[in-house]
């Protein structure tokens, strides 16, 4: 490790490792996080912190203005959790039936808030050159928070020059971190497909027009548009998902109904598997005498890396935690809906370690049994405590 490995009092710790406790026993879904909004915003206003008004019931924006003239940056954490009954071996387990932070968005929420406090414990505002700018935002799971946060102008009053992101990450070690090049997250999209063909008894099928044929013939389709049609060297995923047909072992149905997701990093890519999962479903089902509706849904877009924002992270990672403990990372497939600001401003991404040291590894995010390191809090609240000063303060 470096020798500037995190050092904050056992009260801070303290503090730190109860906010966390706090807002994992009362997770909230999607726009609907009331109870994590007024704790975000008590917690600030302890330190003397108004959030900016933006019109929004939910979620908060926090800004330090500092001393002298200089550039705008943005920390974002996001606050939802997921619809999960948690199994998790923890005392501080939900209090909340069917409702999870099981993606960490607990702990994304508790860094910044301990970045926001050492901000003001420190009075960075009277050394900063620019301003610094929390953004706390709902509805990253259901797509609908980051869009929302810049409709009522978070990237805006002062404008945002760069926008920073930390997430959990179970493939990595508490003192690790990782970093991204060219995207960090994939678009996510979503397709349905609706069958209508003709049914019928199941020994007669020469009567009928056989849609769960034509559907197992139209997933074996999209299948070829990958391996076939995109360069290998771009990023391309069609999966069907669901397959619902039929209510009787002896009975062909009418109707049958496919869905799925398709996951890409380039627009063109994107809009050509579009045109031919189109031209492919239609095909088929013409090719069997059977109806198709084909629905492409454009969901969250790719995130792209800036590269001088995220060697900001790296450098900051560097000195906190060594060089070696900074991992270049693949582009995740997965989307994220940070990605509606990192279309906008420069952006970069750190995942942070949160499986403990000589420990395998944990179970991931979305999962039942989702357990973070506390000890990710401080390494979380170091990097980005370093990497503001780097950039706020001690740049020229």
């Amino acid at each position: 490790m470096a020798d500037s490995k995190w050092n904050f009092d056992s009260s801070f710790v303290e503090w730190l490792e109860g906010v966390y406790k706090d807002l994992h026993r009362h997770p909230e879904l999607g726009m609907n996080v009331p109870w994590t909004t007024k704790y975000v915003r008590d917690r600030a206003a302890e330190m003397g912190m108004q959030p900016v008004p933006n019109g929004l019931d939910v979620g908060a924006v926090f800004v330090i203005k500092g001393a002298l003239p200089g550039p705008t940056l943005a920390l974002r954490a996001d606050c939802d959790a997921l619809p999960l009954e948690e199994a998790a071996p923890v005392a501080w387990k939900s209090e909340i039936p069917g409702c999870m932070h099981a993606c960490g968005h607990d702990l994304n929420t508790t860094v910044m808030l301990g970045v926001l406090r050492r901000a003001v414990e420190q009075n960075l505002a009277e050394k900063m050159k620019g301003t610094l700018k929390f953004v706390f935002q709902p509805g990253e799971e259901t797509l609908e928070g980051a869009k929302a946060m810049i409709e009522a102008g978070a990237l805006e009053n002062p404008n945002v020059d760069v926008i920073l992101v930390s997430h959990g990450d179970a493939d990595l070690h508490v003192g690790e971190v990782g970093v991204f090049r060219e995207f960090s997250h994939a678009n996510s999209d979503e397709f349905r497909v609706t069958l209508n063909g003709k049914g019928g008894h199941g020994a007669r099928p020469h009567q009928t027009q056989d849609v769960i044929v034509a559907g197992s013939r139209i997933v074996e389709a999209l299948q070829t548009i990958v391996s076939r049609e995109i360069d290998a060297r771009d990023a391309a995923v069609i999966s069907v998902c669901e397959f619902h047909a039929g209510t009787a072992m002896n009975i062909i149905p009418s109707v049958a109904k496919l869905t799925g997701t398709v996951r890409t990093l380039k627009k063109d890519v994107q809009s050509l598997v579009m045109e031919r999962m189109k031209e492919t479903v239609d095909a088929v089902a013409a090719l069997h005498g059977v109806e198709a509706k084909f629905e492409y849904l454009v969901g969250c877009p790719s995130c792209p890396i800036d590269d001088a924002a995220e060697n900001r992270i790296r450098a900051a990672a560097g000195k906190v935690l060594g060089a070696e403990n900074v991992k270049e990372l693949k582009t995740r497939m997965g989307g994220e809906d940070f990605a509606f600001y990192a279309q906008l401003r420069p952006a970069g991404t750190m995942r942070l370690g949160i499986t403990p040291q000589g420990e395998a590894r944990r179970p991931s995010t979305h999962s039942p049994l989702f357990r973070p390191s506390l000890e990710a809090l401080q390494v979380g609240v170091a990097v980005f405590d370093r990497l503001v000063k780097d950039y706020l303060v001690d740049s020229k």
